[in-house]
């Protein structure tokens, strides 16, 4: 039998724990696998932590959109060149344009794994463009028939992606140690995405939640523990007090998420971590997202619109007993639910 060789996109620190799991996925099977991933300060440590070297070519473009466009041509003309010599029977990502572009232009099949149609742009440079589509069920195959794929050419699983990476994982304390945090004495807070194409709010949720913090006494008992996005000075300007601890990028999010208090997201994938490993979660998201409202109709997940509604929901919490028992049964659900990187997997291997 031909081994099947497989490139994969990596952009985001999202996609490289769902597509670290779908390499392995992969290797079991006998496929020959490359990750390509770009400069970006979140990703470099988390692929220490999964002991993946990937092919780093190009950077993240941030904010600006000239900058934005510019760095994505320089990327999609290099990764060109690296296709062309790696000659691959797939590439896979997780709707990245310069994945789509270039597998196009050189007639090799794109798989695109996407759970979120409201990232317009992305979606409207990518899915026209890819072989396949992989989605979760909860976000359907009607939400990206506008984009121009066909029904026949989009694959659901009944899972969200998270359980990917979470179904064997195991908490671990020590990161705790390092940033001298307690169980049950800590809130984890992570930042909106600020400089996404899809996101356009001048105010940042960051403002919301250190004025909440700060000024409500009942919750000085707890550490405030903030999950950056981009470079930490960001979050240091604003937060000038000893009680808030800004992680380093890459560090094992999920044991600090694990053995929290509480969440308070204002994106969507620590949000759904939350969620499946039973921490008290609530969004302040200044949009919404399928995934996100599915959560909120199940009354697994709270939405907070002002100061006023996460005061409230933080008072309520804080003051309720630490379950980490609790924490540990819904790890063990996880491990009924479907795997979306065996899906994925299976769908790059019998394409044809």
């Amino acid at each position: 039998m031909v081994k099947k060789r497989i490139t994969i996109d990596v952009l985001t620190p999202k996609q490289a724990l769902l597509f670290g799991k779908v390499k392995e996925r992969l290797e079991k099977k006998g496929c020959e696998t490359y990750i390509i991933s770009r400069e970006y300060i979140e990703l470099t440590n988390i692929f220490k932590l999964s002991r993946i070297k990937p092919i780093i070519i190009g950077r993240h473009g941030g904010r600006d959109l000239y900058n934005k466009l510019v760095s994505s041509l320089e990327r999609t003309l290099m990764l060109s060149k690296i296709l062309r010599k790696l000659s691959p029977d797939t590439v896979l990502s997780f709707s990245s344009p310069e994945a789509a572009r270039a597998s196009f232009g050189l007639n090799i099949p794109h798989i695109s794994v996407n759970d979120s149609p409201h990232s317009l742009y992305v979606a409207k440079l990518t899915i026209p463009l890819s072989r396949k589509l992989l989605t979760p069920r909860i976000v359907g195959k009607k939400a990206w028939l506008d984009y121009g794929i066909s029904k026949e050419n989009i694959v659901t699983y009944n899972s969200l992606d998270p359980v990917a990476w979470l179904r064997d994982f195991a908490p671990n304390k020590n990161v705790l140690r390092k940033y001298d945090l307690s169980e049950g004495e800590y809130i984890v807070y992570r930042p909106e995405e600020y400089e996404a194409s899809y996101l356009d709010s001048k105010n940042l949720t960051l403002e919301t939640v250190s004025k909440v913090y700060f000024r409500e006494k009942s919750l000085r008992s707890m550490k405030l523990v903030i999950v950056p996005r981009y470079e930490r000075k960001t979050y240091q300007k604003i937060l000038r007090d000893g009680d808030a601890v800004i992680l380093e990028h890459g560090e094992d999010t999920r044991s600090v998420l694990f053995y929290s208090k509480c969440f308070i997201g204002a994106g969507g994938t620590m949000s759904t971590e939350a969620v499946l490993m039973g921490v008290p979660a609530i969004s302040l998201y200044p949009s919404s997202t399928i995934v996100e409202n599915f959560l909120i109709e199940k009354g697994l997940l709270i939405k907070a619109v002002d100061e006023r509604g996460l005061r409230r929901w933080l008072e309520k919490i804080v003051s309720a007993e630490f379950d980490k028992d609790k924490r540990f049964s819904s790890l063990m659900r996880l491990r009924k639910m479907e795997d979306p990187a065996e899906k994925i997997a299976e769908t790059c291997l019998n394409l044809s």
